[in-house]
C-alpha cells in the first residue's frame, strides 16, 4: 500500500497551503494539551452523527460497541501528535482508500471534517491566551485543510479507479465476442448470393458489430485518456492540426471535404500533451466532416486569441450543414449519444474530457443559416 501514496503530490498539497516548520514549531508546546482531550473530542464526534438518521443506524449496529469512538480519538491523538512526514501522510491517503472500501458518502466525510474544526476551534479559544490564539487559529485551519485534501484526493482518485476498472472489464469482455460475432456474420455472408436478400441482412449485422467494435476502441480510448497525466509542452498548432487531418485523410472516407485552415499567426503555440491535443483535434474535425452538408461538405479551421481569457488561444471548427436544436447541443458532449447512425457518441465527450484537462474550454454553437462551429480554447506558453 506504501507504495501506491503519490508523495510527491501530497507535499505539493501541503506546499499550496502554506505549512511552514515554524507553524509546527509554535503547535509543539500545545500538543499534549489537545491529546488530552481526545475522548472528549470522540464523544462530541458520535453525539453530533447519532443526531442524524442515517448515521445513527450504523452506530447502533457496530460489530463492536465504542469501536468508531476509539478509531476517531486514536485519529485526533494521530493529528495532534504527528508530524507532517511520509508516515502521516500515508495514514491520511489510506484513510481516504478506507472511506471508499466501506462506500461511506462522502458527504459524511465533509461534515466529519466540520465537527472536527468546530470542537477544535472552541477548544482553543477556551484554553489558548487569546493574545495567540489567532495564530493558532491559523495553523490549525491549515492543518485540518491539509488532512481533508489528502483524504479526498485518496477517496477521489480511488473512486474513479474503481469506475475505469469496471467499465475497462465490460470493453475488454466485449471485445472478443464481438470479433468472434464478425467473422462469422462475414463467413456466413460468403455463402449467399450478392446483393439477395439474406446477403443485404448479414451486410446490415456487420455494419452494426462494427459499431460495437469502434465503440470498444472508443471506450478504451477514454479510459486511457481519463487515466493519465497529461505531459505539457509547447504544440505548434498548425502542426497538430495537420497531423489530425492527415489521420482523418488516410482513412479516405473524407476526401470529398473541402477543407480549409486559417490559422493566426500572433497566436501559433499552444501548451499540451501531445497525442491529446492531436486527438483533440482528430475528433472535432471528424465531428465537423461527418455533420457537413453533403451537396456543400465543408470545413474551416480558424484560430485566434481568446480576449476573454488573454493567456489562451480559441479555436473554431466550423462545419457546413444542419446546425444543431439549442437542446441538443449538451446531449452531443454525453456519452454515447450520437445523432450519426454508426456514431459510437464518445468523440465529442472525448475532446471535451482533453480540453478540460489542459485548463481549456470546449462549445458548441449554431451559426443560423450556414452550420454549426465548435470552438476549443487552450492555453498559451508563456
Amino acid at each position: 500500500m506504501d507504495t501506491m501514496v503519490p508523495y510527491e503530490k501530497l507535499h505539493q498539497l501541503q506546499e499550496k497551503i502554506g505549512i511552514s516548520p515554524q507553524d509546527l514549531d509554535t503547535l509543539d508546546p500545545l500538543r499534549d494539551m489537545f491529546v488530552a482531550r481526545k475522548h472528549d473530542f470522540a464523544d462530541y464526534f458520535y453525539d453530533v452523527f447519532y443526531s442524524i438518521p442515517e448515521a445513527r443506524i450504523v452506530l447502533n449496529n457496530e460489530r463492536e460497541p465504542g469501536l468508531l469512538k476509539r478509531a476517531w480519538a486514536a485519529w485526533y491523538e494521530s493529528f495532534f501528535s504527528a508530524k507532517l512526514d511520509r508516515g502521516f501522510l500515508a495514514y491520511l491517503w489510506k484513510i481516504g482508500i478506507r472511506h471508499v472500501e466501506v462506500n461511506l458518502d462522502h458527504r459524511f466525510t465533509n461534515l466529519g471534517f466540520s465537527i472536527i474544526r468546530q470542537f477544535c476551534h472552541n477548544l482553543i479559544l477556551a484554553e489558548v491566551d487569546p493574545a495567540g490564539s489567532g495564530r493558532i487559529l491559523s495553523i490549525f485551519d491549515k492543518l485540518l485543510d491539509l488532512c481533508l485534501l489528502v483524504e479526498t484526493n485518496a477517496f477521489i482518485e480511488n473512486t474513479t479507479r474503481c469506475d475505469l476498472q469496471v467499465i475497462q472489464e465490460v470493453a475488454d469482455r466485449v471485445r472478443n465476442p464481438a470479433l468472434v460475432i464478425g467473422g462469422n456474420i462475414k463467413r456466413l455472408q460468403n455463402q449467399v448470393e450478392k446483393g439477395s436478400r439474406e446477403y443485404k441482412v448479414y451486410e446490415m449485422l456487420m455494419l452494426e458489430n462494427q459499431r460495437l467494435e469502434s465503440m470498444v476502441r472508443d471506450i478504451n480510448g477514454y479510459m486511457n485518456i481519463f487515466g493519465q497525466d497529461p505531459q505539457f509542452q509547447a504544440l505548434e498548432l498548425v502542426d497538430t492540426i495537420m497531423a489530425a487531418l492527415k489521420r482523418l485523410q488516410d482513412t479516405k472516407a473524407f476526401l470529398h471535404i473541402k477543407v480549409d485552415i486559417d490559422l493566426d499567426p500572433c497566436v501559433p503555440r499552444v501548451m499540451g500533451d501531445s497525442n491529446e491535443i492531436e486527438y483533440l483535434f482528430y475528433c472535432l474535425i471528424q465531428n465537423g466532416m461527418d455533420a457537413a452538408d453533403p451537396l456543400n461538405p465543408y470545413v474551416k479551421i480558424s484560430s485566434g486569441r481568446e480576449y476573454a481569457a488573454p493567456h489562451h488561444v480559441q479555436i473554431e471548427i466550423f462545419n457546413t450543414g444542419v446546425a444543431p436544436a439549442p437542446e441538443e447541443i449538451e446531449r452531443l458532449f454525453s456519452p454515447f449519444f450520437s445523432t450519426k447512425t454508426a456514431g459510437t457518441g464518445l468523440g465529442l465527450p472525448v475532446a471535451r474530457l482533453i480540453a478540460r484537462k489542459h485548463y481549456g474550454t470546449l462549445y458548441m454553437e449554431p451559426v443560423p443559416g450556414k452550420g454549426t462551429r465548435v470552438i476549443a480554447t487552450l492555453p498559451m506558453p508563456d
